[in-house]
């Protein structure tokens, strides 16, 4: 029987299999729950409402890439029963799999929007559903959703200052988990997107 194993910080996705894995709902649902707590693969099928079969097969592959592990085992009716565990918190992914220059980019750049927009697509509308979320409102108090897009006429250095502000306010809210907590405290995820829409504009007295 194994112990549980301690769990990294983060995965770096370096290759292009390994991110096309977790570009998917169900898996990513999958690492969403084991991140929470080690389960066996008959827990996720009944939290999950996916057959065993099916479900074996995700577990598989999460597997084979590194992304979880079999954290105990036990013995339940003579069968060996496997509890799985996520070797990281947190997945990042190597910008090198998205650099114009690599091969297959486009597969790359696909994957990985679908891990980030896809999953929060799921989770929003997860939370909706189970009445965590009320999109009537904007106030987190109200268990309101905050979402939109808006646009900022800025040079690339003013933006790159921008995020710097934003990683800053990140870290200062983040250092506060560490303090006690209430019973009103909970979970948030944000969804964070910085990216150019239109090329330059430039006067004809400037320089092109």
């Amino acid at each position: 029987m194994l112990g549980h194993l301690p769990i990294e910080d983060i995965f770096l996705i370096d290759n292009l299999e390994t991110l096309k894995v977790v570009a998917d709902p169900l898996r990513l649902q999958i690492l969403e729950l084991l991140r929470r707590e080690p389960q066996a693969v008959k827990q996720l099928a009944a939290a999950m409402s996916v057959p065993l079969k099916k479900l074996y097969y995700h577990i598989n592959l999460l597997e084979a890439h590194r992304l979880i592990r079999v954290a105990s085992t036990r013995i339940v009716s003579g069968i060996i029963e496997k509890q799985y565990q996520v070797t990281a918190y947190r997945l990042s992914v190597e910008r090198a799999l998205l650099s114009l220059a690599a091969p297959a980019n486009d597969e790359g750049v696909d994957a990985f929007l679908s891990l980030i927009l896809d999953h929060a697509k799921s989770e929003i509308s997860k939370g909706v559903r189970a009445g965590l979320i009320d999109p009537a409102h904007k106030t987190m108090a109200q268990r309101g959703l905050v979402l939109g897009r808006r646009w900022i006429r800025m040079s690339p250095e003013r933006a790159d200052a921008f995020l710097l502000r934003l990683k800053a306010l990140e870290d200062e809210f983040e250092a506060l988990q560490a303090e006690p907590t209430d019973a009103a405290t909970q979970f948030y995820e944000l969804l964070l997107g910085l990216y150019p829409t239109e090329p330059p504009v430039h006067s004809e007295d400037q320089p092109q």
